[in-house]
């Protein structure tokens, strides 16, 4: 591969080796939100997700010295939804042990439900989360290089506002909304490229 690729690879190779916990820390603080924003999609009980995700994330550090990309078979968010899915399982027959053991209440069908979701169901809720969680988080890293008029300008550009209905929201003309919008769009893109190019292992 060239050298795009072994920086795709970077934060994956690193975040492999249990030792190096710099590499863990900087793979959670990208990966945390994002699982809870999957867990969100799953329909599942919020009071679950904190509990869930260090779940998830602790499966995560102990597989992924063993996780091996292979291009033409599996990429890392396909090995990913399985572990996800599998974790969400395990947690919910978990509870309902637990609560069967204090209460005789009816069968939770939660289980039941979920198992019907299949690893390429949950890899489509992982695909389309990503590219919104990679959007925002691009959103936040270029905000501080523009006033705060111009980031609103984007934001209800976003909400679907029409140029005529955010020039008279701020107070400018029409052509300044325009020019406003599009600088921050092209250091959007930049943004998301170099985030896609750290983060994505695949």
């Amino acid at each position: 591969m060239g050298n795009e690729w072994q920086t795709r690879q970077t934060l994956l190779m690193r975040a492999k080796n249990q030792d190096d916990d710099a590499a863990w820390e900087e793979f959670v603080k990208y990966y945390h939100d994002f699982i809870v924003m999957v867990l969100r999609q799953m329909n599942l009980y919020s009071g679950d997700f904190d509990d869930l995700t260090q779940d998830i994330l602790i499966k995560i550090w102990k597989n992924l010295p063993a996780y091996i990309y292979d291009e033409d078979r599996s990429r890392f968010r396909t090995w990913l939804s399985r572990l996800i899915r599998n974790q969400v399982l395990n947690h919910i027959r978990a509870t309902q042990r637990r609560n069967r053991k204090h209460t005789e209440a009816l069968e939770d069908e939660t289980a039941e439900s979920l198992s019907v979701i299949t690893e390429p169901d949950v890899e489509k809720i992982i695909e389309k989360e990503w590219m919104v969680y990679i959007t925002r988080l691009a959103l936040k890293n270029i905000s501080s290089l523009f006033s705060e008029r111009a980031i609103e300008a984007f934001s209800m550009s976003i909400d679907g506002k029409s140029t005529a209905q955010i020039a008279e929201h701020l107070g400018v003309k029409p052509n300044s909304v325009v020019k406003l919008r599009n600088r921050i769009k092209e250091r959007l893109v930049k943004e998301i490229r170099f985030l896609r190019e750290e983060l994505e292992p695949e």
